[in-house]
């Protein structure tokens, strides 16, 4: 179960879009659709070579009602905006296999 009380966030689903490149890969944009409450958690954070230097790899996590997230149709493959931050989803759980709370894993690079 989760508590209303904590749903203070709210995340909008930023949709991938389904367009190629000329190489037939994915474009990077991604539209706002539709939106959910949730919790914020910010578990962990650490340091990562990426690109050409370091990075800050910052793990989150969302907890929502699962109907909310299934019926906002987000997927691994979209992105999450949450209090000002854009958040790559990793995974998405159905704590319990209750159909309750959903436990979005999530990951921001800065």
């Amino acid at each position: 179960m989760i508590s209303a009380g904590l749903l203070r966030s709210k995340a909008v689903r930023l949709v991938a879009s389904n367009a190629q490149d000329s190489l037939g890969l994915r474009t990077d944009a991604f539209t706002p659709g539709a939106f959910f409450y949730c919790d914020v958690r910010n578990p962990s954070a650490q340091e990562a070579s990426y690109a050409d230097g370091v990075a800050v790899r910052r793990q989150f996590q969302l907890r929502a009602r699962w109907t909310a997230v299934e019926n906002s149709g987000l997927t691994e493959v979209d992105r999450v905006r949450v209090e000002g931050r854009d958040l790559k989803v990793q995974s998405i759980i159905n704590l319990d296999n209750a159909d309750r709370v959903a436990v979005i894993e999530c990951e921001e690079v800065a």
